[in-house]
C-alpha cells in the first residue's frame, strides 16, 4: 500500500505547560508498528526527546479512513504525555 506517515509539526498540548511534536521514522511491516521520534516541550523550552512505538493493528488496511489520523495522533500524544519512550528501538 502506497501511504506517506504524517508528520506532526504543530506543537499538540498535552496539558497547560506542555505540547508535543513529532517526525515519522519507520514501519514495521512486518509486527504493524509505526515509529515516532517525539519532541516534548514546555513553553519553548524543550524537555524530552525520546522513539515512540504505535501498533497499528487497530488500522485494519485502509489508513486512508477518517478515523485513522486522530487515533494516530492519540496513540502518540498518549507516549508523550507519558514523557518517556515505550521501546528499545533508537532507529536506524
Amino acid at each position: 500500500m502506497a501511504f506517506d506517515f504524517p508528520q506532526f509539526t504543530e506543537p499538540t498540548p498535552i496539558d497547560g505547560k506542555r505540547s508535543w511534536t513529532a517526525r515519522y521514522v519507520s514501519y514495521d511491516q512486518r509486527n504493524e508498528d509505526v515509529y515516532y521520534f517525539v519532541t516534548v516541550r514546555e513553553g519553548e523550552h524543550e524537555v524530552a526527546q525520546f522513539m515512540v512505538q504505535v501498533s497499528l493493528y487497530w488500522a485494519g488496511d485502509d489508513w486512508t479512513v477518517p478515523t485513522f489520523l486522530p487515533h494516530l495522533r492519540k496513540d502518540i500524544g498518549d507516549a508523550a504525555a507519558a514523557g518517556k519512550t515505550n521501546t528499545s528501538y533508537t532507529g536506524a
